[in-house]
């Protein structure tokens, strides 16, 4: 019986882990007040032949042709950005190839569909016109931001300087943290076997010098803030250090 309750309580954890990227209930077709008229819209969807990523969406007798970048539709949800105003949107869905999900956001206005926004991974509606969306960058999650424009119903994205990482971690094998992204001087030596945190990222492969052209990816480019068991910080790029610290990595 404890066994039992065990497991009852992991899969229940799972489930909240995992939604709301999984629990949305994904249909072709639905019936649904999207202007707040008070009428009820008939929505549909479909893949076009011959085609993998390409779709129709269909409002009663309005439609557009839009294309999914990581997969094929496999169908969509109704959300809603902003409880405060009298509009619904629609979020159509692709799982991607490595739960690569991504969602591409319509609204209606009771005369034409218009796309709203594209956002990839796993967003979170909270209904006062702000979706945060997680995206995965190998050992921890980005939080972008996401703000309605009422005006051009538009979802705009609030990019950041840097992003929080906070990930505490042992260090493998020593490496240097340097002063600044600009000032390569060491401030310090990380010692194998002691404690740091991992605690800011600067995504800004574009940065990446001469030396960084070998890399597969361009996120091994991307700069890290970290904080040393003794409380000296510092910065270093991905690629001097992934496989230094006992990160958990997955695709």
């Amino acid at each position: 019986m404890n066994r039992l309750l065990t497991l009852a309580i992991f899969v229940s954890l799972v489930y909240k882990l995992l939604c709301p990227a999984l629990c949305f209930g994904f249909v072709t077709s639905a019936k649904e007040d999207l202007n707040g008229n008070g009428k009820m819209e008939q929505i549909s969807i479909y893949v076009i032949e011959g085609t993998y990523h390409n779709f129709v969406l269909s409002i009663n007798e309005d439609s557009i042709r839009a294309k999914l970048f990581s997969g094929t539709p496999d169908g969509f949800t109704i959300v809603d950005i902003d409880t405060m105003d009298q509009y619904q949107e629609i979020a159509v869905h692709t799982p991607g190839p490595s739960s690569d999900d991504e969602y591409l956001i319509f609204g209606y206005n009771g005369i034409s569909i218009k796309e709203m926004g594209r956002l990839s991974r796993w967003p979170k509606f909270f209904g006062n016109g702000i979706v945060i969306v997680k995206d995965w960058m190998g050992f921890w999650a980005k939080k972008e931001k996401y703000v309605l424009n009422q005006k051009a119903r538009t979802l705009q994205l609030i990019p950041q300087d840097l992003y929080y990482v906070g990930i505490e971690t042992t260090v493998r094998q020593s490496f240097p943290i340097c002063r600044t992204r600009e000032d390569s001087t060491v401030v310090v030596d990380l010692e194998p076997k002691s404690k740091v945190i991992v605690l800011l990222c600067d995504p800004s492969p574009t940065h990446c010098k001469e030396e960084m052209r070998d890399v597969i990816d361009d996120y091994y480019c991307d700069w890290y803030f970290i904080k040393s068991e003794t409380g000296i910080v510092g910065w270093a790029r991905l690629k001097l250090f992934w496989d230094k610290l006992g990160l958990n990595w997955a695709d």
